[in-house]
């Protein structure tokens, strides 16, 4: 198993991009998943219903679906987390 743990940034549908704490795991069948998390809390409206995307780590992109979105967590002291499956070749 290969794990990144470090910077990333998602990229939304409409251009957007917000810098996020990755913690990523890829299987040996190339299958990866893993937590994306948003220490700005103003994020949470803007993220709280993204079903999918890509993601940077290291300048390397990444497809990720978020099957649920009723998985994330946030409170005023931490921050706003959500899990993501990859889909296609994992970015790190």
């Amino acid at each position: 198993m290969t794990s990144y743990t470090g910077k990333a940034t998602l990229l939304a549908e409409d251009g957007r991009k917000f810098d996020a704490d990755a913690a990523l795991t890829k299987d040996q069948s190339g299958n990866w998943r893993g937590t994306l998390a948003f220490h700005n809390a103003t994020l949470v409206r803007q993220l709280i219903n993204i079903t999918d995307g890509h993601i940077l780590v290291d300048g390397s992109p990444g497809e990720f679906i978020r099957p649920n979105t009723s998985d994330w967590t946030a409170n005023t002291a931490g921050p706003f987390t959500m899990h993501i499956l990859g889909s296609g070749p994992a970015p790190f």
